[in-house]
């Protein structure tokens, strides 16, 4: 019988038989930067060369015409083990944040398991995940979409890797966000008759000041930003018909911000109302926080580890997070993390003073450490996944985490804000075990 060890190393050489097939996806991806909803090229590209090794591709999903799901399986039953490719670039900075590392890790995971689910019970599933970046007005966040289309449901697991600079990581948090519009309708007249109209400038400014003194009463690491994108026309005689705000929002927890989100909603229909004017809320966007699994970040931990890659202690990881002043970054994988057991690992391509979303981390991404990137965390990812098809005691500790952290309305996971709540002493055992093994 093939051991769960022997198992990794197939993997691992099968990610070596397709790195050039890798490593050209990832250069071409590279090389073609499109923003999100527009990643034909990407998506094309990637569901055709899946198919091509006997993959099952349905395209277009969830109304996203650059998303696609491909799935293959041999044997009914087994874990439903998904991968999740991002490909969008950035304005101006084509693939600053390495979105095509993602694609072509996913990618070559997703083929590397192949051989191991041809053997056994299982389903491995690559999915196109586009507009992570959402730097359309449309945007919406990619795998929201998905998940809000039910098209996570029902998997074990949902797995990926995102480049970064320093040591790579095995896991990181990202925060709850809401982007949204205020905009006050009012009635015009002319600047001599004002009681005659209803001031939309007026009652904006009246409800960001009336904000900015509630935010008193909020822990001080939220963050309330925004820009007044119509402030009323260019004509200063004439009483603004209109006035419109662009709000972001980011707290530690989903829980929290919503909260919040609702007492800002009632701050500004109370001043439409003592103003006599109307107001809209549009919802641009929104991300839960991420929720860790534990279980999984101890196998990337090892697996990234068993690979002689440079990984961060997990504990470090939370340390990091309780020394934040405010909210940091925020991804849609946090949405997924609340359906199904996930994790969002770190794969380094540079030193820790490369910073993402600049030209310095588009050359990398692209770089020979950049391809290098996507090989290792194409190994990492398959790695992890035969733990997922391969160990039960590992898949069932996996599940009966999630479930729990579900069961408490994800308010209570060991290693998340507001309190970080410290790790369980298991999790601290193994990996003892693990730096005890490693040397």
């Amino acid at each position: 019988m093939v051991t769960n060890h022997e198992m990794k190393k197939q993997v691992q050489q099968e990610v070596d038989s397709h790195r050039d097939k890798i490593i050209s996806l990832n250069h071409t991806i590279h090389a073609n930067p499109e923003l999100g909803l527009m990643e034909f090229k990407a998506c094309e590209l990637l569901s055709s060369e899946i198919e091509s090794f006997g993959f099952r591709v349905e395209k277009p999903i969830a109304g996203l015409e650059t998303a696609f799901r491909a799935s293959f399986e041999r044997k009914k039953g087994g874990p439903k083990i998904a991968f999740l490719a991002e490909y969008d670039a950035l304005p101006g900075l084509g693939h600053a944040c390495g979105h095509n590392i993602i694609a072509a890790a996913a990618f070559g995971a997703a083929l590397a398991l192949k051989k191991v689910v041809s053997d056994r019970a299982g389903t491995i599933i690559l999915y196109g995940t586009p507009d992570e970046e959402a730097v359309d007005v449309r945007s919406r966040g990619g795998k929201v979409v998905i998940a809000k289309a039910g098209l996570f449901d029902g998997l074990d697991a949902a797995l990926m890797v995102h480049p970064t600079s320093g040591a790579s990581k095995a896991w990181g948090y990202s925060f709850p966000l809401k982007d949204f519009t205020v905009r006050f309708l009012g009635k015009p007249a002319h600047y001599t008759t004002p009681h005659k109209g209803i001031n939309a400038l007026e009652s904006l400014l009246m409800f960001l000041n009336s904000v900015n003194t509630l935010k008193r009463g909020w822990l001080p690491n939220v963050m309330f930003a925004y820009t007044i994108t119509d402030g009323g026309g260019p004509s200063a005689i004439t009483v603004p018909e209109s006035a419109e705000a662009h709000i972001t929002m980011k707290a530690f927890y989903s829980k929290y911000l919503e909260d919040l989100y609702d007492t800002v909603k009632t701050c500004a229909q109370n001043v439409a109302a003592v103003m006599g004017a109307k107001v809209e809320i549009t919802v641009l966007g929104e991300y839960r926080n991420m929720i860790p699994n534990l279980q999984l970040v101890l196998g990337m931990y090892e697996n990234m580890r068993a690979l002689g890659m440079e990984v961060e202690d997990p504990r470090d990881s939370q340390k990091d997070l309780e020394r934040l002043l405010y909210p940091g970054v925020s991804t849609d994988f946090g949405d997924v993390s609340w359906v199904v057991p996930g994790i969002h690992s770190y794969c380094s391509i540079g030193e820790s003073n490369l910073v993402g979303h600049t030209p310095e981390f588009a050359q990398a991404a692209g770089s020979e450490q950049g391809h290098e990137a996507a090989i290792l965390s194409a190994k990492a990812l398959a790695m992890t996944a035969v733990d997922i098809l391969t160990n039960s005691t590992f898949s069932n500790h996996m599940q009966e985490e999630f479930q729990k952290y579900r069961a408490e309305g994800f308010m209570n996971v060991p290693g998340l804000p507001p309190h970080c709540r410290p790790f369980p002493p298991k999790f601290k055992n193994r990996l003892k075990q693990i730096h005890q093994s490693s040397h």
